[in-house]
């Protein structure tokens, strides 16, 4: 359930450039958060930014009560989140439908030995470290593999925080200065090669759509987060909505404040 919260800020730190980590405590946040949900985040002392800002859950720690969020600063907003190094910030959430965690039956799939993969781009890497901390959590390390792409080595997110929690991790840069030269998606081409159960992905829309287009080719489900403008964060606007098909395979839209932003494969039209 989605809440208001005056969130204590313990820490705030550049891990490359120009992308921000800030924590901050917030028991009853960590509490329910899942991942793939974003927060609500008024960065400014009065009017000027207006509206909030969407940011990710980047992880939780649910019994410290310490939340992360990982950010690339782009504008007034998130410049002046990344200048704050105390005191609170006014965050609404956690908001959104986020990720499937595969707990056996909640799969729908044969789970005895699920192979999946998680697939990060960019910032996009950014929320599935929270997703990595919960399939770490229901035992499923061994049987992820972890792809990750950037432009160029300094700008790969959560790869030692990967590694750390025991994944297996490929990565890609568009210049070739980290692990194998091209994009990401190259690498997910290699591994539906193999067993794949289900994929998780967020990254840019190019990436997206491509990824979508593959996986629906190799008939392997899978969600993907997606970002989109927003402005209320709770579905009473039209900003953020996206193409979607609903069960009967009729094209509307959703908003992706509330319906998502983690959407089905099958469902989300990129």
């Amino acid at each position: 359930m989605s809440q208001l919260v005056q969130a204590e800020i313990t820490g705030c730190r550049e891990t490359a450039p120009g992308i921000w980590v800030t924590e901050f405590l917030a028991p009853s946040l960590a509490r329910g958060a899942m991942p793939g949900q974003f927060l609500h985040i008024r960065c400014g002392e009065g009017s000027d930014p207006l509206l909030r800002r969407p940011i990710s859950i980047h992880s939780v720690d649910r019994q410290s009560g310490r939340v992360k969020i990982m950010f690339q600063v782009v504008g007034k907003g998130t410049a002046w989140l990344a200048g704050r190094r105390d005191g609170f910030i006014d965050i609404m959430g956690p908001l959104g439908r986020g990720f499937t965690v595969f707990t056996g039956e909640q799969a729908g799939l044969d789970c005895s030995n699920p192979r999946l993969v998680v697939v990060g781009g960019g910032i996009g890497a950014a929320p599935l470290y929270f997703l990595l901390q919960e399939l770490a959590r229901v035992g499923c390390v061994q049987q992820v593999m972890v792809l990750l792409g950037a432009r160029t080595a300094n700008q790969l997110l959560i790869l030692d925080a990967a590694k750390v929690l025991g994944f297996n991790v490929r990565v890609a840069t568009d210049d070739g200065s980290g692990g194998y030269r091209g994009l990401v998606t190259d690498l997910l081409a290699e591994e539906l090669q193999q067993k794949t159960d289900f994929v998780f992905a967020c990254g840019p829309l190019p990436m997206l759509k491509s990824l979508c287009d593959m996986l629906r080719d190799a008939g392997v489900p899978g969600e993907v987060s997606v970002e989109e403008r927003m402005a209320c964060g709770v579905g009473a606007c039209l900003s953020c909505v996206c193409r979607v098909k609903d069960t009967g395979g009729i094209e509307t839209y959703r908003h992706a404040c509330v319906d998502g932003p983690v959407f089905a494969v099958g469902e989300v039209l990129l």
